[in-house]
């Protein structure tokens, strides 16, 4: 059980503090953005056997530390320069797996031992990391600050809807591998090899190697009080890590990850859990061609790879071409043997510098968005030009992204209906000395907002519409000091437009209201809802509109998120 508290005040100063002396050591604190923070929720292990007596739960915090994404290039290293000194088996993927099984001697004089690491994730404390990585110093280079980026990157807090921050109280230093994090596969497998060098010291096991919390053994046929032992000295060697795992001994056949392993065969054939069935991405969805195109040959080359002859293969293949024939496929899948693939080599080409363009493809839109990019590639960069070798159809390439599927549609409508129904406590919403004059009347603290400004004189009105990503008050507040000062005058169209009048000597108003509320840019889509709500409301503009058409392609000013190099609120 995980027992959470509130977060006391200090903390998150205090990780925002560690956070900016580190970004400053690794020299990336102008491009480490600060942490967005995502509500934390449950989910129900409804897969696993009697849960509707014995129902388990997994916390999931999708508040994701950004210097994951360093601590994860680093973790990569450690673990691949552990790897190549030790040779020991973390396998990386079911191949690796299959080339270890096909490898083993004698097959038919072996038995498998199959284990599982209970609830590996949580189960790694503080302490076990700073033993992997002192361990792991042995091996390859550890400098003080990556030790400390690592152990920084641990440090997790808990978001709810209505904007409180918890913690779990049995951690130290709010100390969590979170499922989901940049790096978290990845000091699961420092861990992985921590292990597995205590588990090669067993007696009597062959050969043994782990997937993440899945873990496979090879011993000779033993009686059972001989497996015994070789079980429970597995045992002790994962309990004197903190770590408790579940044991199988004795076993002829095994399900492992995606595959079926057969020692008394020899043989291996494809392996789907129970009430599994595959689905796939219909025919007439709306997905680029080349997903379409290449979808049933990506089937049929996988359940190629994972079929160790063409018997097993035609036993498994009924099932994959009913579900190619549901999602409107005509093809059937055939097998094709893996040694005839890897007959012929791949010739080797020089590995290019390449920027790619990724639109989203939608069927609704007709125009041939690659044919026009290439025809500009070919305009803008013709032969006789200076970049044409930095910028060609060699190096500048496009290929079209998905649009967002049904289930994030949904998660982003059910997320909007949340936050309207249990909106975040707000403290003030206007700071006017006179909450009578007012731009908003009483509401100029809103944030991420498009605003209208109208401007009426005595015989004309005018419009101008701008958006404000912080408070709406210093925005405000900018636009009056553009109209008291001379030198800011030609600060914004609206400005120009307020001095033109005052050189006129003309009697105006300025009335300001909101007219739309979005968000900023996102990393995970790309998009700002922002900015795009900004063009859309010029376009509606009617009347003498202030903005200027060139506004329509100007580029978003909210990419650059708040970085690290910012100093957190005390």
């Amino acid at each position: 059980m995980i027992e959470i508290g509130n977060e006391p005040r200090h903390t998150t100063t205090e990780i925002e503090i560690e956070l900016q002396r580190l970004t400053e050591e690794l020299k990336i604190e102008d491009r480490l953005e600060k942490t967005g923070t995502k509500q934390a929720f449950l989910t129900i292990k409804d897969h696993k056997d009697n849960f509707q007596n014995n129902t388990k739960c997994r916390l999931i915090n999708p508040t994701k530390p950004e210097i994951g994404r360093v601590t994860k290039t680093t973790l990569d290293r450690i673990n691949t320069d552990i790897r190549s000194q030790t040779n020991v088996n973390q396998w990386g993927n079911t191949m690796s797996v299959l080339e270890w099984f096909t490898n083993l001697p004698e097959k038919s004089s072996l038995k498998f031992m199959v284990f599982d690491i209970v609830d590996f994730y949580p189960s790694i404390t503080a302490d076990l990391l700073k033993k992997c990585l002192n361990w792991a110093k042995s091996y390859t280079r550890i400098s003080d600050t990556e030790y400390d980026t690592i152990m920084h990157a641990r440090r997790s807090l808990l978001h709810d809807q209505k904007g409180g921050t918890w913690e779990k109280r049995e951690t130290a230093k709010q100390f969590d591998v979170s499922m989901g994090a940049f790096d978290g596969a990845e000091v699961c497998e420092l861990v992985g090899l921590f292990v597995l060098k205590d588990l090669e010291r067993i007696p009597d096991v062959t050969s043994l190697g782990l997937y993440r919390d899945d873990g496979l053994a090879v011993m000779r046929s033993c009686p059972g009080n001989k497996a015994d032992r070789i079980r429970k000295a597995l045992i002790r060697c994962f309990n004197a890590c903190g770590l408790k795992i579940t044991v199988q001994t004795n076993l002829r056949t095994v399900d492992f990850l995606d595959v079926t392993l057969n020692l008394a065969t020899g043989e291996h054939h494809p392996y789907r859990k129970p009430n599994n069935d595959p689905i796939y991405v219909n025919r007439q969805s709306n997905h680029p061609p080349n997903i379409i195109k290449n979808l049933p040959s990506a089937i049929e080359r996988r359940i190629s790879e994972l079929s160790s002859n063409e018997e097993t293969f035609a036993t498994a293949a009924p099932i994959y071409n009913h579900a190619l024939e549901s999602a409107g496929y005509s093809h059937k899948i055939e097998y094709h043997n893996r040694e005839d693939g890897n007959s012929t080599q791949k010739k080797k080409r020089r590995s290019r510098k390449i920027i790619w363009y990724n639109p989203p493809y939608s069927k609704n839109v007709k125009s041939n968005i690659g044919a026009h990019f290439l025809k500009l590639i070919d305009k803008h960069f013709p032969k006789a030009s200076r970049l044409h070798k930095i910028f060609n159809r060699s190096t500048l390439k496009i290929s079209y992204s998905c649009m967002r599927n049904i289930q994030q549609i949904i998660k982003s409508h059910n997320s909007k209906v949340m936050k309207e129904a249990n909106p975040p406590p707000t403290g003030k919403t206007c700071n006017c000395r006179d909450p009578t004059s007012c731009p908003l009347n009483g509401h100029c603290l809103v944030d991420d907002v498009i605003y209208k400004a109208t401007v009426t004189t005595t015989n004309n009105t005018a419009s101008y519409i701008g958006l404000a990503s912080g408070e709406f008050k210093k925005r405000y507040n900018n636009h009056n000091k553009s109209f008291r000062h001379e030198r800011y005058r030609k600060e914004t169209e609206l400005s120009k437009y307020i001095w033109q009048l005052k050189d006129e000597e003309a009697t105006y108003s300025v009335n300001w209201e909101i007219v739309a509320k979005s968000n900023t840019h996102r990393r995970q889509s790309g998009m700002c809802n922002l900015c795009m709500e900004e063009k859309l409301q010029i376009i509606r503009l009617r009347g003498n509109a202030l903005n200027k058409r060139s506004e329509f392609i100007s580029t978003c000013r909210h990419k650059k998120k708040p970085s690290t190099r910012d100093k957190p609120k005390r």
